[in-house]
């Protein structure tokens, strides 16, 4: 009797969940879009245009109310790191869209809406080398945010994260070149037509001004280094003190550095191990003209090698004047954090706000800069995304009570593992930490440095390098991951099902894969559609609200054509490794005689618990000495890699992305067995886990090629 009012209480209470789930979803949408408009007083905006080189680029502009063609506003262009879009700049972009900055958000060529440029493109001051345009579309998205009525041009600030930093140097190194070509010509011009130096030099000038061309006057670097070429090529290789140029230099643009005194990427970006000590680099010196080891929050003028502090109304007065002493202000901040903590650290902020509000509004401060309010866009993604996780779940749930999809259940299977007595719990307990195993030993080996941004001209160590049809780096690398420690797990489960399962009476009905095709058919049909009917309410919701289901680097978001192609050339790989884990849980992790919360718990950890010890030991080690425990992938610090390659990889970018793999696995875990629990199969739990985590991780991710 009990077992038949669970069974009929059952659907009843997954519509209950699926319908609250649905509703936290449009609810935290709705008022996190509230938040991010600052309650009415800013309007959203998404816009395309087409750049310099051809190529169709997406941005998102954050407006206040009081912007006119009357009352123009300072802008500032906002440019995200590597493995991101657009949204991941939504804090700066709250709070400097609140203050009274008309911002703009920009999704970086291959990331996000933005296309990557048609092949053969050239920049000509870039040296015309065909297929390189570093800037990623920083240059023509400055110069449109120059263009609207409601933006003060003389005014504007850019601010990048890691790639975006390298590109919003590189966008104003081409404004400021076009400018100084402009002005160079019309200087020959006047001089040739008998006009002397002076008077050659005012008419330049007003040529220049009146070429249209939007100059920044204010930049935050963040999580990156100053852009040093080699002066004897002006390329990035073999950069050194002695041979180091910063482009720069000579431009009047005031910036400011913000470093996280964790930045994993230090070592490779500053050449400085400990990003605490990133002032004492080279780099830093060549940036700020002969400054070094510069104390946190200290304002300076370009060129001064002591790095006299200014105050405050100083760094004012000497930003205000930088076009015309050549002497732009410098100012270097670090903050108690990681390389990807600077999107979100409200201290790491608070410098960019203080540093424009010094720079592009003479000081004046409208809020405070410690003043935030993008922390309740923040929760609100995280409830959107826990509530959209548990939402497929719960469709798929509640739709496998219907008479079509309800002929795909039968009764569970048993599991293989039972354990009694110390000798048993041992024998568990030696299979269990086997298969904790594989993913850290091989993790880093596999992942590599997957950075692959063909307009930057940067290549480095990917494992599975893009090509035409596997074009995401990134991507490649998880695949690669994917399909490697699947085939050592796959060996394991095989030895254990021949060797001691079998032996047992086991077979193969207890792996949970044993339905007949059609039913198999049903399952992926029945996965397809609790996965597009939920996914379909993430559109709705970025459509309403203009924002998406994101916290931290953890989310959800809306694919564009482009994502959706690279998805389902992908998704086979996720499809066999989220299958062959659902069997692993469920005939082997699972075990019969212990209560189903600490099979749970059992299956949740196996799904990261190696992982986990990896990124512990890692990340411990860099909070404890400021050096990370695994600094360099394995075998590129040898002599013989050394003496070809050149440098060894770091693991920085590996690091960080492990960091969204344990938030990802357990939940794809538990979901598996909830679903193994309730068909008495693995292959909706297979199919649909696939779906999700492949989503969680390709929708953000960088198109290379």
């Amino acid at each position: 009797m009990e077992q038949n009012i669970s069974h009929k209480r059952g659907p009843r209470a997954c519509a209950i969940v699926l319908i609250a789930a649905l509703l936290a979803m449009l609810i935290s949408s709705a008022v996190g879009g509230v938040i991010a408009t600052g309650g009415g007083a800013v309007r959203t905006e998404e816009i395309t245009f087409t750049t310099d080189v051809g190529a169709l680029s997406h941005a998102k502009l954050y407006i206040p109310v009081q912007a006119s063609a009357e009352n123009k506003l300072p802008a500032v262009l906002l440019c995200h790191g590597y493995t991101a879009s657009l949204d991941a700049m939504e804090p700066n972009a709250i709070e400097l869209s609140r203050r009274g900055y008309v911002v703009m958000a920009l999704d970086l060529y291959g990331h996000g809406e933005s296309a990557l440029p048609p092949d053969g493109y050239r920049q000509a001051e870039m040296g015309n080398v065909e297929n390189y345009a570093p800037d990623l579309g920083s240059y023509s998205a400055l110069q449109e945010l120059g263009k609207l009525e409601y933006v003060d041009a003389a005014r504007i600030g850019m601010l990048g994260h890691s790639m975006g930093t390298a590109a919003i140097q590189e966008g104003a190194y081409l404004a400021y070149a076009k400018w100084q070509a402009a002005y160079t010509a019309a200087q020959t011009e006047a001089a040739a037509a008998g006009q002397d130096e002076t008077a050659a030099a005012g008419a330049a000038y007003l040529a220049a001004m009146d070429a249209g061309i939007v100059l920044p006057s204010s930049m935050v670097l963040t999580g990156y280094n100053y852009n040093v070429r080699n002066v004897n090529d002006l390329t990035y290789n073999g950069v050194n003190a002695e041979n180091g140029v910063f482009p720069l230099y000579a431009a009047p643009v005031n910036m400011c550095t913000i470093e996280g005194d964790y930045d994993e990427f230090s070592g490779l970006l500053w050449g400085v191990d400990d990003a605490a000590r990133y002032t004492t680099s080279f780099k830093f010196a060549c940036g700020t003209g002969g400054a070094s080891n510069v104390p946190s929050g200290t304002y300076f003028l370009y060129g001064d090698a002591a790095a006299t502090p200014l105050s405050r109304a100083e760094a004012v007065n000497a930003a205000a004047s930088a076009a015309v002493t050549m002497q732009p202000i410098r100012a270097a901040y670090s903050f108690d954090g990681t390389h990807s903590d600077t999107y979100y650290d409200e201290t790491a902020i608070s410098y960019g706000i203080d540093f424009f509000d010094i720079t592009l509004r003479g000081g004046e401060a409208t809020i405070d800069p410690a003043d935030q309010v993008w922390h309740g866009r923040a929760a609100c993604g995280l409830i959107g995304l826990t509530a959209t996780l548990t939402a497929f779940v719960a469709l798929a749930l509640t739709l496998l009570r219907l008479p079509f999809f309800a002929t795909i259940v039968r009764p569970e299977a048993p599991s293989m593992s039972t354990v009694t007595g110390g000798k048993g719990a041992l024998k568990y307990a030696a299979l269990y930490l086997i298969f904790l195993l594989p993913a850290p030993l091989l993790y880093y080996w596999l992942i590599g440095y997957p950075y692959y941004m063909q307009p930057q001209w940067f290549k480095f160590l990917t494992k599975f390098m893009p090509n035409a049809f596997f074009n995401m780096a990134p991507m490649n690398s998880l695949m690669l991951f994917n399909c490697v420690v699947g085939a050592v797990f796959l060996a394991l489960y095989l030895l254990v099902f021949f060797l001691i399962a079998k032996r047992a009476g086991f077979g193969l009905e207890n792996t949970g894969l044993k339905l007949p095709a059609a039913q198999v058919l049903k399952s992926l049909l029945l996965a397809a559609v609790s996965f597009g009917g939920v996914y379909a309410v993430v559109y709705l919701c970025a459509a309403c609200s203009g924002t998406h289901f994101a916290f931290f680097k953890f989310n959800i978001m809306p694919m564009d054509a482009a994502h959706w192609i690279a998805f389902f050339k992908y998704l086979p790989v996720w499809i066999l490794f989220f299958l062959l884990a659902g069997v692993i849980y469920n005939s082997l992790t699972r075990i019969n005689n212990a209560p189903a919360w600490v099979s749970y718990l059992l299956i949740a950890a196996v799904s990261c618990g190696g992982l986990a010890v990896l990124f512990a030991y890692d990340y411990g080690m860099l909070f404890a000495t400021g050096v990370r425990g695994i600094q360099y992938i394995p075998g590129t610090t040898s002599a013989e890699w050394m003496s070809t390659i050149g440098m060894a990889f770091p693991t920085a970018l590996a690091g960080i992305m492990c960091f969204g793999l344990l938030f990802i696995l357990p939940i794809s875990a538990v979901m598996s067995r909830v679903l193994c629990r309730k068909s008495g199969s693995v292959w909706l739990g297979g199919f649909l886990t696939a779906f999700i985590v492949l989503v969680f991780t390709i929708s953000h991710m960088v198109i290379s090629i």
